[in-house]
């Protein structure tokens, strides 16, 4: 069967310089993602290099557009005062660079139009603050997918004073600076539970916390719940990059 070579021959070429293209622009994202890296590993004195991600494809557009669509910052399992293991995320989106900077990945003191930091607390996390050890996080049904001032939750778990497992739906709540977990209904409990005893779980839900005095960046503007955890996140509009600040906790002090 008989194949005419010139069109073969275009294909294969666009094919290799497609797969070179490709393979340069990786190689050229990956040295900017470890050079942030180190830096921010530097900067903030952290003991493990953190994950870093940059958005955009192809990459080495942004030599052209000079702006990095995103930079993202993920540590996982951090240990935090008082809160233990969290995981937690830095975030710059459209951060403005020159040439060099998006080649070389010196990205401390680029503008940006924003920054933010999320952190999420799991069961274990959570637990912790409201002596449950065995608590369990679900979503009662769809709600607040994308984060707002409020949202709601199941919980599940074993109050230090009780002997067995309770569920209570609470509201998840962000005032002024505050987060506030509220129960709202006891869903699952011994049926001769007495009204006094019933409020004495529920009570055993409830949390209050200064949010600025979580590793946020500021204090919290959205909180939602996702895959078993609560997320809590902080945002900034028209920031200048500060390495330090990069960290997925707060290291300032």
């Amino acid at each position: 069967m008989y194949v005419p070579r010139l069109p073969l021959i275009i294909v294969t070429t666009l094919a290799v310089l497609f797969g070179a293209g490709w393979l340069t622009d990786s190689i050229a994202a990956s040295r900017v993602e470890r050079s942030i890296s180190r830096d921010v590993e530097e900067a903030a004195r952290l003991e493990v290099s953190p994950r870093v991600s940059v958005g955009g494809v192809p990459y080495l557009a942004s030599l052209f557009t000079g702006e990095i669509p995103t930079i993202s910052v993920h540590a996982l399992d951090v240990d935090v005062a008082e809160l233990g293991m969290v995981n937690a995320q830095t975030r710059l989106e459209e951060v403005q660079v020159t040439r060099g900077q998006a080649l070389n990945g010196n990205i401390d003191g680029a503008p940006a139009r924003a920054f933010s930091r999320t952190i999420s607390l799991d069961g274990v996390a959570l637990g912790h603050l409201i002596d449950v050890t065995d608590l369990d996080i679900a979503h009662p049904y769809d709600i607040s997918p994308g984060g707002g001032p409020a949202a709601e939750a199941l919980l599940t778990g074993t109050p230090f004073n009780q002997r067995e497992s309770h569920t209570v739906l609470v509201d998840l709540r962000l005032v002024g600076d505050e987060f506030r977990m509220i129960p709202r209904e006891l869903v699952d409990a011994p049926a001769e539970l007495s009204d006094e005893e019933a409020r004495e779980v529920m009570d055993a839900f409830a949390l209050t916390l200064d949010t600025t005095q979580l590793p946020l960046a500021g204090r919290a503007t959205s909180v939602n719940l996702s895959g078993g955890s609560i997320y809590f996140e902080s945002r900034q509009l028209n920031v200048t990059v500060n390495l330090a600040d990069l960290s997925p906790v707060d290291v300032s002090g």
